[in-house]
């Protein structure tokens, strides 16, 4: 005769699981979230050094560089309610000492 499991044990068992699972699904979330997050917050180091090869050549040149100005743009939304947005913006104004 096959003896069956106790019936109390089942509950608490599946509610673990499903929790375990919930858990998982709730890290692998947050780790695509947050490297969306990291990569749009690492775009204006390249900016930086864009601008400030850009004033060198310009110094060089003997040029003026007072107005240089980059930005970086994205669109965000779905459809009809998309808007664009700044996400970093670099503009080299000349300080007179």
């Amino acid at each position: 005769m096959v003896n069956k499991m106790d019936k109390r044990g089942d509950i608490p068992l599946t509610i673990l699981v499903i929790g375990i699972i919930l858990v998982c699904c709730i890290a692998i979330f947050s780790f695509f979230s947050s490297t969306i997050k990291a990569r749009n917050s690492f775009v204006g180091i390249g900016f930086v050094e864009k601008l400030n090869s850009q004033i060198e050549d310009k110094i060089f040149a003997g040029q003026d560089p007072t107005g240089l100005y980059l930005e970086d743009k994205v669109t965000q939304g779905i459809l009809f309610w998309q808007k664009e947005v700044v996400l970093f913006s670099v503009e080299y104004k000349n300080r007179v000492s």
